[in-house]
């Protein structure tokens, strides 16, 4: 199996809350990585100044989120 990768264009990008700090993520390209169960988020992370309500300190991150497969469910044919 090989990398599957999804360029988003403007109207498709996302934000994702960065679980390890008080940030945001505009994800821009997902990667999906099927041998490793892994999904990989890229973009850019913006600190989030909740005082202000304002988006500061922008930098290019990736997100890698591992999976982990719990059924393959079908139909018998």
């Amino acid at each position: 199996m090989t990398e599957v990768v999804l360029n988003l264009e403007e109207s498709q990008r996302f934000l994702m809350e960065d679980p390890d700090s008080v940030a945001v993520i505009m994800v821009d390209q997902v990667t999906i990585l099927p041998v490793a169960n892994q999904i990989v988020y890229s973009g850019y992370s913006f600190d989030v100044d909740f005082e202000k309500m304002d988006f500061t300190s922008k930098r290019k991150v990736q997100m890698v989120l591992n999976t982990k497969v719990e059924a393959v469910i079908g139909e018998e044919g």
